[in-house]
């Protein structure tokens, strides 16, 4: 049986080996995330990247609450904890080293699009409509809450 690698959907299975085994500075990635999305989509940033995840989510298979930690690593989203699983909801805490260095307002709309990958994924996943919403905390702690 051949095993899949679970984000071979999003990119060429070549490439994310080899990205895996670099060691490039995060600076790169922390701008685009910064100034990029914040530049090219304005107000509309937060529901387009939301909308975005969620798109991307579908397209990461998992088979539990747990099945989208990884995936979360190895695309550098964070660390993804699932808290507490119930019939209806799922709660989890994202952290990352560069949140403390974020202002709670610009968490509030680039951290859109992580919601939107665990919804696509979890969506598929249940087979049902699901709702993400991120509570922010004080020193760059987030939960996530899902209902489906």
């Amino acid at each position: 049986m051949k095993v899949t690698d679970q984000l071979s959907a999003l990119l060429p299975t070549a490439s994310i080996a080899y990205a895996e085994r670099m060691n490039m500075p995060y600076l790169g990635y922390h701008l685009l995330r910064e100034t990029l999305t914040q530049t090219l989509l304005g107000e509309s940033e937060s529901p387009i990247l939301y909308w975005v995840g969620k798109n991307m989510g579908r397209k990461i298979p998992i088979q539990s609450a747990n099945g989208i930690i990884l995936p979360f690593i190895r695309l550098g989203l964070g660390q993804l904890d699932l808290l507490k699983e119930s019939e209806q909801h799922l709660h989890y805490s994202l952290s990352h080293t560069i949140y403390p260095y974020m202002s709670q307002e610009r968490l509030s709309r680039t951290l859109s699009l992580e919601c939107g990958v665990i919804a696509g994924a979890i969506e598929e996943w249940q087979g049902k409509e699901t709702l993400v919403q991120m509570e922010l905390g004080q020193k760059g702690s987030v939960q996530i809450h899902v209902s489906f």
